[in-house]
């Protein structure tokens, strides 16, 4: 199987084998179905201010060009549910620190390898994971179903 990410983020999505943690990420994850990268800004930055809340959702600023990235947000997710209320963003700080490598594993489920009425979409995760890492810390800061 391909390698696949939601389409909202996909351009950001990399796999960096030079980066240990990645490597680490990927070691315990990867499989047929699941998904490990790092995110990567197009101007080439790797460092990101990080915002979640309580959708759940993870939104990372780029600390070099300000864009903002979606990396979780349930509507983009067809088996997702997201709710009508606007909930306020708080900046992932952890040990005073407020930027971050940033690294998601997305999981797909198999329907679509054994039902012939199912065709397989890049954004139908069933599951994610957020870490980051920054200080010899490595944190998970997300990990959500979505169906």
């Amino acid at each position: 199987m391909y390698k696949y990410a939601p389409e909202h983020v996909e351009k950001f999505c990399i796999q960096d084998t030079i980066d240990s943690i990645y490597n680490q990420l990927n070691e315990v994850y990867q499989d047929n179905y699941k998904f490990v990268y790092k995110i990567k800004c197009d101007c080439g930055n790797e460092c990101f201010e990080v915002y979640k809340d309580r959708h759940p959702s993870i939104f990372v600023k780029c600390v070099n060009c300000n864009r903002i990235i979606s990396v979780y947000d349930l509507q983009y997710y067809p088996a997702a549910s997201k709710l009508n209320e606007n909930f306020n963003k708080q900046q992932v700080i952890i040990n005073g620190h407020k930027s971050f490598l940033v690294y998601v594993v997305y999981e797909y489920d198999d329907e679509f390898e054994f039902e012939e009425d199912v065709d397989f979409n890049p954004n139908d995760i069933t599951w994610a994971k957020v870490y980051v890492y920054n200080q010899n810390t490595l944190q998970k800061i997300l990990d959500d179903e979505t169906a």
